[in-house]
């Protein structure tokens, strides 16, 4: 595990195809997204190797249902019995996760036939806690709601630490700030809607944007999104 600020670690174990992050706060931890189905154990192995009771993590958010963010979330849940939280909106395709769609047709197929791999079979799961836009969170935390990735797809801010936790509302792949890739985005205008909503509703109170692709954002994040909400809709100003 490394930290990325303080109370914040990357369990960079899984590798570097998708992050998700451990949170530490008062009463215990809180783990934020869960990577994909074949990194459960990988990721309680480095509970356990960090000194880190199982039991000590009390909530697991989800940033959105896709495969490669809630793919460990049942095991998980059931080693820590930890509580899960995401959006009213995608309690829907964690209990159904074969009714979320991907935009590009020709990945829809691929993408079903992976799912009958032990390594990506994504199993069913009902969240405890549902949760909408500007609600406190007790971890510190606000909701953003930022769709169009999923439909119910959640940011975090934490305006304290000034930090960001953009789940896939933006990537940082190739050291470029851009918006999440289309193929596997639902809703692409939605989507770029919601980099406007953070860069102007919240940009001035994060400096630090941690991504579910690419490297965090240590410094100066809420210029570089207030610059790619810019790019995105200068063609409408």
């Amino acid at each position: 595990m490394k930290q990325v600020t303080p109370g914040l670690w990357e369990i960079n174990e899984i590798g570097e195809d998708v992050h998700c992050y451990l949170w530490e706060w008062e009463q215990g931890y809180t783990l934020i997204d869960t990577g994909f189905p074949k990194d459960a154990q990988t990721i309680i192995d480095a509970f356990i190797a960090n000194k880190i009771a199982l039991h000590s993590v009390q909530r697991i958010i989800v940033t959105h249902a896709d495969t490669d963010h809630s793919g460990s979330l049942a095991q998980l849940k059931r080693a820590t019995q930890a509580s899960v939280v995401c959006h009213a909106v995608e309690k829907e395709y964690l209990e159904h996760p074969q009714r979320r769609q991907v935009s590009a047709w020709y990945m829809r197929l691929p993408l079903m036939a992976a799912s009958m791999l032990p390594n990506y079979h994504l199993r069913a799961v009902v969240p405890d806690v549902l949760v909408v836009d500007g609600q406190e969170l007790p971890e510190g935390f606000t909701v953003v709601h930022t769709p169009g990735h999923s439909p119910g797809h959640i940011s975090l801010l934490n305006r304290n630490r000034r930090l960001l936790i953009a789940g896939d509302a933006l990537s940082n792949r190739g050291g470029k700030l851009r918006a999440p890739t289309t193929k596997f985005t639902a809703d692409l205008p939605n989507a770029q809607r919601s980099i406007w909503k953070l860069a102007k509703r919240y940009g001035d109170d994060f400096e630090t944007v941690v991504f579910g692709h690419g490297p965090p954002m240590l410094v100066n994040g809420g210029k570089r999104v207030k610059g790619l909400a810019s790019e995105l809709f200068s063609g409408e100003v």
